[in-house]
């Protein structure tokens, strides 16, 4: 579970987990400081962290050494019925194209990108 929390700045935001504590806030063209991560932001940085995350395991269930995985996400509101998460992967180590295209591939279902791809629906606890 996460907790936000406000803060005293406008639109300061105090996230904690019970363990780590982050500040969210808006852009700086919305009264917020534009110094910490924006809501959508957590969005994409959950799918990109997932997305690194299970490229290294599948590397390493492949017994595949590698030097870097750098995953990007961004996300594409500007449709009004849709959401569009945009991602690009890079593999840096001694593997060749066809592999790294299959290590990607295996790791595409990786547990947050499942979970957005559900059908969602929201309730009060």
């Amino acid at each position: 579970m996460i907790i936000a929390e406000s803060g005293q700045e406008k639109y300061l935001t105090q996230l904690s987990n019970g363990a780590v504590n982050i500040t969210a806030d808006t852009t700086g063209n919305n009264g917020g400081s534009g110094e910490y991560f924006r809501p959508h932001d957590l969005l994409c940085a959950g799918l990109a962290s997932c997305l690194n995350i299970s490229i290294r395991m599948v590397l390493e269930k492949m017994n595949l050494k590698y030097d870097k995985v750098i995953a990007k996400v961004d996300v594409n509101r500007t449709k009004e019925d849709s959401t569009i998460f945009l991602y690009h992967v890079e593999i840096i180590g001694d593997i060749n194209a066809y592999t790294k295209e299959d290590v990607i591939s295996k790791a595409m279902n990786c547990p947050v990108r499942k979970t957005l791809s559900k059908n969602i629906s929201f309730q009060p606890m």
